[in-house]
């Protein structure tokens, strides 16, 4: 919008008078100065850069009221013609609730034309002069905000509908070479034959003011702001008028806007007006009313309020105090022409510190109750402090898939990982499926560093996965938060002091018991559920299930050579941690602290040779069980890989039994009979799937 500064002062006299003090002022209420220019006629010109959502400030009377709510003073209005509200020039009607207030004015030209101070606001404005009816108009919109238009009354035939355009319906706009179509159940201001003008967009040629019309119809309204915008977007066109109407006008000033050009016709054109102001629309006023806490306020801002001082300040706005509100709670009634942005407390928080100034407020923080991390956040910082030590970057991936992954990971129907929600005609075949696992996720990540010569890869995220559940809240899924982590290649850099070790399950073991002692958690390894919907995607004989206590919070594995194969990694298979979200950030209790025993435990080793499916973990869980209470640890110290007598594919694992003899009243029969006892429980529980071996 462009100004010139003189016509500011018209309506501020409290403005500065010096003019760069008053680009500053402007700048710092929000409306920004971008250019300045000096005319010999005109003064200082401002062209200013206004609130996309503000649709009061494109005036010369709103610009200065935004100025007022910060200096004071009052801001001036506009000398009107008087009219009386009654039977329509024309007949009348509105068919769209998208029209709030319409109105027609009936007025007989005379002779004369604008000149002087009025002219100068014009030109300054940007506009050039065209005829006294149409500059009448132009000059109201930029003086009050209240976009108007005159019809030629001779060109209107029968009566004035404001209604919806019709599929495959024409206008033919302003300016230009013929008619056009106008986008269906846009407003439009039509007579019984054509559309006389695009509602809140431009008018028509049909209907235009010429040097040879006598009889005018004063046009003055508010529309719908997303009707208006949406056709003014369709159509391509941008006027002075849409730029207003698309951002909200206000409601009450209807009859204003028309009583205003009345008066500069009568004034300027000799002008006369000849019958009451016809007006219909469905717009009452919703009488909002918003309440603002002086407490809050002064805490939120570290400046003091007195109840004056915010009805003052407020007022200065447009907002009135109206009774009923609770002692250091002022109600404030919201004013027609800021409805459309003005509708909770913190909406008035925000034009109290653009009324004391924002560079007047206190750089610090407000002191706010409740601002400390959860116990959830605080479990999570944690987390990532031992991920981010060990090496690992955090990563974000979407929360969708293409069906071309599950493809990948040989997730066929019937298996578990197979239902997903779907999306429903998703424009990127990528996020057609919301994600029910992260492995794939997982693989692709190291897939695609892989592909850039990054192999040493070790990535985490939180997120969380959605898994087919009618029965939910929603009616659709339930949710679960995830804790994902991926390794591949080297753990650490190789150095001096020999080889680095590749990522590996006992990575991700180390890795897991530092997270249970940082947040005291009884994390452990158990023997992996066959039945599990991760199970089948790792390695057979390296996967296990975590267990905090007796409950399982997630699982770890190196990824099944399959999949290896089908993401294309040819250096070492990666590893794969999960573990729910939601359990992991509960912070437990940090055990109390157990002396070693008195004397060292007594250890016994004993081996099996395991069939194919058997895992190490399972004889660990039955060796536990039926052991007496004084063993003290069971510990898997050697896994040996080779062939039997036969020429058999073996594997043998060895575990290491630590028992306790604290008051050393147990022999050595005694810790070999116990030992063979847990043989002897191994072998009814398994049979000749797990054979000791000596």
């Amino acid at each position: 919008m462009r100004c010139a500064a003189a016509d500011l002062r018209a309506f501020l006299p409290s403005l500065p008078s010096d003019d760069t003090a008053l680009r500053a002022l402007l700048d710092d209420v929000g409306v920004e100065v971008k250019r300045v220019e000096h005319d010999p006629e005109l003064g200082t010109l401002f062209t200013v850069e206004l609130l996309a959502n503000r649709g009061d400030h494109h005036c010369l009377q709103g610009v200065a009221r935004e100025c007022s709510g910060r200096i004071g003073g009052v801001v001036g209005g506009v000398e009107t013609l008087p009219l009386r509200v009654g039977e329509a020039p024309v007949r009348l009607a509105s068919h769209t609730d998208l029209c709030l207030v319409y109105t027609l004015t009936p007025m007989d030209l005379g002779q004369g034309a604008f000149e002087g101070a009025l002219l100068g606001r014009l030109e300054a404005s940007g506009v050039h002069s065209v005829s006294p009816a149409v500059d009448a108009t132009n000059l109201v919109n930029h003086e009050i905000g209240q976009p108007t238009h005159v019809f030629d009354a001779d060109t209107i035939v029968g009566g004035v509908t404001v209604r919806l355009s019709r599929p495959g319906e024409q206008a033919w706009p302003l300016f230009e070479e013929g008619p056009r179509a106008v986008p269906a159940d846009s407003i439009v201001i039509a007579d019984d034959e054509r559309i006389l003008a695009v509602a809140g967009v431009i008018g028509c040629e049909d209907s235009k003011v010429t040097d040879a019309t006598t009889r005018v119809l004063i046009e003055s309204a508010c529309f719908d702001p997303v009707s208006v915008r949406k056709t003014a977007r369709a159509m391509g066109l941008a006027t002075d008028s849409s730029a207003r109407f698309e951002r909200g006008s206000d409601p009450s000033l209807a009859v204003d806007g028309a009583a205003r050009v009345a008066w500069l016709l009568q004034q300027h054109a000799a002008a006369t007006l000849t019958g009451p102001t016809g007006r219909v629309g469905s717009w009452v006023d919703p009488r909002r009313d918003v309440c603002v806490d002086l407490g809050l306020a002064a805490a939120y801002f570290q400046v003091p309020l007195t109840d004056d001082q915010v009805r003052q300040r407020l007022a200065r706005y447009g907002f009135e105090t109206v009774g009923g509100g609770e002692p250091d709670r002022p109600v404030f009634r919201v004013p027609p022409h800021r409805l459309w942005d003005v509708e909770h407390p913190e909406d008035l928080y925000e034009e109290l510190a653009k009324s004391l100034g924002y560079n007047e407020l206190p750089a610090c923080l407000p002191v706010a109750p409740g601002v400390l991390p959860t116990a959830q956040q605080s479990g999570r910082a944690r987390v990532e402090e031992v991920l981010l030590g060990a090496g690992f970057y955090e990563v974000v991936t979407n929360g969708f898939h293409a069906k071309s992954l599950r493809s990948r990971l040989g997730v066929e129907p019937g298996h578990p990982l197979f239902h997903h929600v779907e999306t429903q005609n998703a424009e990127d075949k990528a996020f057609t499926l919301l994600k029910n696992d992260c492995l794939g996720q997982a693989l692709e990540l190291v897939e695609q560093n892989h592909r850039q010569k990054v192999y040493d890869v070790r990535a985490f995220e939180w997120t969380r996965t959605f898994h087919p559940e009618p029965a939910s809240s929603n009616g659709v899924c339930s949710e679960r938060s995830v804790l994902w982590v991926v390794a591949s290649g080297l753990s650490a850099p190789t150095t001096w002091a020999g080889a680095a070790r590749t990522s590996d399950v006992w990575l991700l073991k180390g890795l897991l018991e530092e997270i249970a002692v940082e947040l005291s958690l009884p994390l452990r390894l158990g023997p992996m559920d066959p039945e599990a919907p991760l199970s089948s995607l790792l390695h057979d004989g390296r996967q296990a299930t975590v267990l905090c206590g007796d409950v399982q919070v997630g699982l770890l594995g190196e990824v099944h050579p399959r999949l290896v194969k089908a993401f294309g990694l040819k250096r070492a298979p990666p590893v794969y941690l999960e573990l729910g979200g939601d359990r992991l950030t509960d912070a437990g209790e940090r055990p109390d602290t157990v002396l070693p025993p008195p004397r060292p435990p007594s250890v016994r080793s004993v081996a099996f040779a395991l069939a194919p499916k058997l895992s190490a973990g399972q004889v660990a869980a039955v060796l536990r069980q039926a052991a007496p209470p004084w063993l003290h640890a069971v510990e898997i110290v050697d896994r040996y890989e080779g062939h039997d007598d036969d020429h058999e594919p073996l594997v043998a694992i060895t575990f290491a039994l630590h028992w306790r003899n604290d008051d050393g009243s147990r022999s050595t029969d005694d810790v070999n009979a116990a030992t063979e006892g847990l043989v002897g429980a191994v072998h009814a529980a398994f049979g000749a799937r797990a054979r000791q071996r000596v």
